[in-house]
Parts: C-alpha cells; sequence; structure tokens
C-alpha cells in the first residue's frame, strides 16, 4: 500500500478547505445555541406566562433580530466553502 506524497501546494490547499470547513463548523454550532435559546424563551413564554403569545411574539423578533447576523455569517461561509470546492475542480463535458 502506497502513501501518496504531498507536495506543499496540496498541503496548503487542504489547509484552506479544513479552516474554512471548521468556520461553517464553528458557525453552525453557533446558530444551533441561538435556535436552543429561541426554543427556550418560546417555552417559557407559552407555558410559564398569562399574556403568553404577545411576550411570545415580542421575544420571538427579538431573538430572530440577534440570530440574523450568525445566519447570514454560517450561509455566507458556506456559500464560500461550495464556491471554492466547485472553483476547484475542472469541469468535464
Amino acid at each position: 500500500m502506497s502513501k501518496h506524497q504531498w507536495d506543499t501546494q496540496e498541503k496548503m490547499d487542504l489547509l484552506a478547505y479544513l479552516e474554512a470547513l471548521q468556520g461553517c463548523v464553528k458557525t453552525l454550532h453557533a446558530s444551533i445555541g441561538e435556535v436552543m435559546a429561541d426554543l427556550a424563551a418560546l417555552r417559557n413564554t407559552v407555558l410559564d406566562e398569562a399574556e403568553g403569545m404577545t411576550l411570545n411574539r415580542s421575544n420571538l423578533r427579538v431573538a430572530a433580530a440577534s440570530a440574523k447576523p450568525v445566519i447570514d455569517e454560517a450561509i455566507h461561509s458556506y456559500d464560500d466553502l461550495l464556491q471554492e470546492i466547485v472553483d476547484s475542480q475542472p469541469y468535464a463535458n
């Protein structure tokens, strides 16, 4: 079983892809945390408070506004990674 000998450019490309992938994973982790916080706020609002629905709408607006930058970053990071992968592979017809 022979091992592939990586040249410097291949190592750098792999490192760049791994860093981009790590950024996507970190952003996804932060997004999941935001969703969990939103669900907890929703649960507390609906179950624990009498005026639940009005307060719920307010809480959801605040949560959506706070999560928007994180979600936008995740989408941008994912799009960049996909574009790098597409650009790195030649098209064959």
